[in-house]
């Protein structure tokens, strides 16, 4: 018999939040046919339909927005309660969204920090652009995102942990000069960007004085740097992404003189939430992190 339980409710209150079942399904480590199942047996048990189905996105009906307002309360109370139970058991798990760069590059070595000094605590990590993790946060999927973009929200409390720099790199091969005296110069060279939603890509595109149309998009930093480093396209990607190659001699910076762009990664939580104890550890973890 079908129940209409914590673990389907989660599911239709993603959907909700950030109105599509294929983000739902990512952020929730699910394949899209179970959310869409689950949203259907929800609707089956209750007869009635939930959501209104358009081309570019979906919207609750009246009766989704009925069962959205108790789903919430109901995840809510449902949190916790299995913190509270946690802490009776000394476990805990720690759910973080973070934008790729700081997924692939600075997490790793962050995450490998904190483990060791809490060994106790399971982790999940989710990985996409800033503007995913923003709606994960709002959603209250995960309640600590890790972003690279410069995130204005009312809705959210942002608190900046590190420093990073954009630098513009080419191959070794590449016969361009390492030292540029304009932007104008660039105009003159191929392009590779990040996808749009890209923490990277919304800096560089505010940070550069002349418009500049990609020849191609990405949505991989890592790959950016691959492809820069076996053609003759240029790229803007974190330091943390291409200083080994750079070390190695398989990639080259270019400088150029009017450019500077450096940019903080943040920390981003919804405003008045409560975090667990292990996510208020992990916070604190971060905002310490150059002292370590």
């Amino acid at each position: 018999m079908e129940v209409l339980d914590y673990h389907k409710l989660r599911i239709f209150k993603a959907v909700a939040d950030l109105k599509s079942f294929s983000k739902a399904a990512q952020m929730l480590f699910l394949s899209q046919p179970t959310v869409t199942l689950q949203i259907k047996k929800i609707e089956n048990y209750l007869g009635m339909t939930l959501f209104r189905r358009h081309k570019s996105n979906l919207e609750l009906t009246e009766e989704g927005k009925v069962l959205y307002q108790f789903a919430s309360k109901i995840i809510e109370d449902y949190m916790n309660m299995e913190e509270n139970l946690k802490n009776v058991r000394k476990t805990s798990i720690l759910y973080i969204g973070c934008s790729s760069t700081i997924g692939d590059y600075l997490l790793p070595k962050i995450i490998t920090k904190f483990i060791s000094e809490n060994p106790e605590v399971s982790i999940k990590i989710f990985i996409g652009n800033s503007k995913e993790v923003e709606d994960g946060v709002l959603s209250k999927i995960f309640n600590i995102g890790l972003v690279e973009d410069n995130i204005i929200s009312n809705k959210l409390d942002i608190s900046e942990f590190y420093e990073d720099e954009i630098i513009l790199i080419a191959s070794k091969n590449n016969s361009i000069c390492e030292y540029l005296k304009t932007q104008n110069e660039l105009k003159n060279y191929k392009f590779i960007f990040r996808e749009f939603g890209s923490g990277t890509r919304n800096i560089v595109e505010q940070s550069l004085k002349i418009k500049i149309s990609p020849s191609m998009e990405v949505s991989s930093s890592k790959a950016i740097a691959k492809i820069v480093q076996n053609s003759d396209y240029l790229a803007f990607v974190s330091k943390l992404v291409a200083e080994d190659l750079i070390n190695d001699g398989h990639l080259k910076k270019i400088e150029v003189e009017d450019l500077k762009i450096t940019r903080k990664f943040s920390i981003i939580t919804q405003k008045n939430i409560r975090l667990s104890s292990v996510e208020n550890r992990f916070y604190i973890f971060l905002k310490n992190i150059n002292q370590r």
